[in-house]
């Protein structure tokens, strides 16, 4: 195959998705980057704003205005790490927890309902190409 019609496939799959989650994220007064942000905290806990920004896959510097308004809408809060006194750490608040609590069973079933027209062999064989194509060249 010498044409790029697997990338258009590919990139329509992904525009399909970022629409489903934006979607789904509008409902709860956030942007699909926050509450990617939200995720990661509700999954790993207490984070720094580089780690964080390196799991959501977001430049620092757009990190940081997603950081001041989740902290702006009480959902994170930010600590000054006891070992070095430069270092923040960001952590889900009450009220930012109660909120993921919320949304996100719905989330996991809205993308799931997406997953699910594969049957399990065809996503776990998509999985495994998609991480090819991943690979760094």
């Amino acid at each position: 195959m010498n044409d790029l019609k697997t990338i258009t496939i590919l990139f329509r799959a992904k525009n399909a998705l970022d629409e489903q989650i934006k979607i789904q994220t509008e409902r709860f007064g956030l942007n699909p980057t926050e509450f990617a942000a939200l995720e990661v905290l509700y999954h790993k806990g207490s984070l720094t704003p580089n780690v964080i920004s390196a799991k959501v896959l977001i430049a620092h510097s757009s990190m940081s205005y997603v950081i001041q308004r989740l902290v702006e809408k009480g959902l994170i809060e930010r600590t000054i790490s006891a070992d070095d006194k430069r270092s923040v750490q960001l952590s889900l608040s009450s009220s930012g927890r109660t909120l993921m609590d919320r949304v996100y069973p719905d989330h996991v079933a809205t993308l799931r309902s997406i997953l699910d027209r594969l049957n399990p062999e065809d996503e776990r064989k998509l999985q495994e190409l998609l991480k090819i194509i991943g690979q760094p060249t």
